[in-house]
């Protein structure tokens, strides 16, 4: 059975990414920002670098520059399947670039959600 929003009649996913998913998610991010070199990216904009690195985005052509543009998925959009899958390709890809991540349980094991 599909949910409706009442106001605006588009359907409600229910399997959204949970606040543990979502809280372990933002702690690679903020690792991956720490580990950059000082005056290197943000927290927001490692984000953005890992939705370009894991294709989270449609291109389209800016009609009055002709710009090809992107316009990045945003991660409140993906199931708890995507967003798991997300998070494991971003832990490999951190493995590859000798960037130290926790896995889940270590992460929750050390209080860092509570």
């Amino acid at each position: 059975m599909k949910l409706l929003c009442e106001t605006c009649r588009k359907e409600i996913k229910q399997d959204k990414r949970t606040d543990r998913q979502n809280a372990y998610f933002h702690v690679i991010i903020k690792i991956i920002s720490d580990s950059l070199p000082v005056g290197g990216y943000t927290p927001a904009q490692v984000k953005i670098l890992v939705k370009d690195q894991f294709n989270m985005y449609k291109e389209f052509t800016n009609k009055k520059t002709g710009e090809v543009m992107k316009d990045y998925k945003s991660t409140t959009e993906l199931s708890k399947k995507e967003f798991a899958k997300l998070t494991e390709d971003l832990k490999l890809f951190c493995e590859s670039h000798g960037i130290i991540i926790f896995s889940p349980e270590e992460f929750y094991e050390r209080n860092c959600y509570k």
